[in-house]
């Protein structure tokens, strides 16, 4: 044993190496993580982030499942637990010999039977059964805790989304007014005869195309509003005027990206719900193999009963009857010795069902894991196209500013001032979605890898084990 102690201590070393590199890691990608996501930036959305964790009709949902499931854990348990039965009549019992029916006689009274029932060993199945169901209300637990990070990610986007669309709108009805003081002057110069007929009818017919698409902007915005407070389950209404205009510039750093997206590939996503709930399930199913082979093995009680009965004796032609009282305490076993081989069903079907659920936990986990992988480089594009976005929104803002001094000298008319802004906004528009597309990816990402930031303890919330 000696010559492995080295070996040991190498070994014992490298863990410790390991374990203070990823607390260096968790600790410097938390501190990365600060003041980045959007409700950080949006103060207004953090409330309706946090209402949504508790009021949105899909974590109801998922409640009332991990509800039942704890349910289910006291149901599990009474197999184990005594059971206690009896009966309790009030009878007048009269017997008499077929071939002498004078001589009768007659027993009333109340009669009673009282019986209590101990499982004493089961070779384990009542343990399973027992461990079984506290799995099942770990899995719904994690559900739920999978549920808040789902419905936290969406309505993160569904709310940038929102601020996008008031842009977009903001910009169309900008673009609309442009276009009507525009067909106002067409209109007087046709008046006067400066312009053809068909000039003006082409400005009217691009007036009432933008009006169609102005109309159809604000039936989205409103109906997205409303998708968003039903996902939310928020009680008060969401007024236009309730969104924000602006969506800060974010912050982005591609080390704490890479170093979360390290941490989970690095451990192959033991760390993610995702792993967490399969592995479960697993474990739920290797509880039934294990139940299931032992269905034919004897299984032994413990009983014991008091009793107040009706006896009856017999002897020639006279007839005896009255009262007994018995206490009984015993030990038994109940043994099914053939079922037809559906045992043997169970037990294949029981080792399929825990194939299946591997296999599914290792496509789950895959597919997280080239998620994340592609998130992480989609994230380092969306970046450059903030910024590229940025650069064409100051670029018009400048332009305006040259109209602008262009217009004082009469050198462009004041229309192209107009369109000039109108510019603006839709340039700040495709900048507010670049802006929106990065931080709703961020959000996601940070909701994979470290975990929904505004749970408590995402993953170890409920780390109690069965036992």
């Amino acid at each position: 044993m000696a010559k492995y102690r080295p070996i040991l201590r190498i070994a014992g070393c490298g863990a410790a190496f390991l374990a203070v590199v990823f607390g260096e890691m968790r600790g410097a990608s938390a501190e990365g993580l600060a003041g980045t996501l959007p409700e950080d930036q949006i103060p207004a959305l953090r409330p309706i982030l946090e209402q949504a964790l508790r009021q949105s009709p899909q974590l109801i949902a998922a409640e009332f499942d991990r509800i039942l499931a704890e349910i289910r854990v006291t149901s599990a348990d009474a197999a184990r637990l005594p059971g206690v039965g009896g009966n309790l009549n009030l009878a007048t019992n009269q017997t008499a010999v077929s071939s002498n029916t004078s001589s009768q006689t007659r027993d009333s009274g109340f009669f009673y039977n009282i019986s209590v029932n101990q499982p004493l060993f089961h070779w384990g199945a009542l343990q399973n059964q027992s461990q079984s169901a506290r799995l099942s209300r770990l899995v719904a637990e994690r559900s739920l805790d999978r549920a808040a990070r789902d419905v936290a990610v969406l309505v993160r986007k569904a709310y940038l989304a929102l601020i996008v669309e008031k842009a977009r709108l903001r910009a169309a009805r900008d673009a609309l007014r442009v276009l009507r003081e525009e067909l106002a002057v067409t209109a007087e110069k046709r008046e006067r005869g400066l312009i053809a007929a068909g000039a003006l009818e082409g400005d009217r017919l691009r007036e009432r195309e933008v009006k169609l698409e102005v109309g159809r902007l604000e039936s989205e915005f409103e109906a997205n509003r409303k998708r968003l407070i039903r996902l939310a389950g928020l009680s008060a209404s969401l007024a236009e005027a309730d969104v924000p205009d602006n969506i800060p510039a974010p912050r982005f750093s591609s080390d704490v990206a890479g170093m979360l997206a390290a941490m989970v590939l690095r451990d192959n996503a033991r760390s993610t719900l995702e792993y967490e709930i399969n592995n479960l399930r697993i474990r739920d199913a290797q509880l039934r193999i294990s139940s299931e082979k032992v269905r034919l093995y004897p299984k032994f009680f413990a009983g014991a009963g008091l009793s107040l009965e009706n006896s009856t004796n017999v002897n020639g032609n006279t007839v005896s009857q009255q009262g007994i009282q018995r206490r009984t305490v015993n030990v038994y076993a109940q043994w099914n010795i053939f079922d037809g081989f559906a045992t043997r069903a169970a037990i294949r079907e029981a080792q399929a069902s825990k194939r299946t659920q591997e296999r599914l936990q290792q496509a789950e986990i895959e597919g997280l894991i080239q998620n994340i992988q592609i998130l992480e480089r989609m994230l380092r594009d969306d970046a450059e196209q903030v910024e590229l976005t940025g650069i064409r929104h100051g670029l018009a803002i400048e332009a305006r500013k040259a109209a602008a001094r262009e217009a004082e000298f009469g050198n462009v008319p004041r229309g192209e001032l107009s369109r000039a802004g109108t510019a603006i906004l839709q340039a700040e528009s495709r900048s507010l979605e670049a802006r929106a597309q990065f931080l709703g990816r961020w959000g996601e990402f940070v909701a994979l890898t470290a975990g929904e930031p505004l749970l408590s303890k995402p993953t170890t919330r409920h780390a109690s084990e069965p036992k």
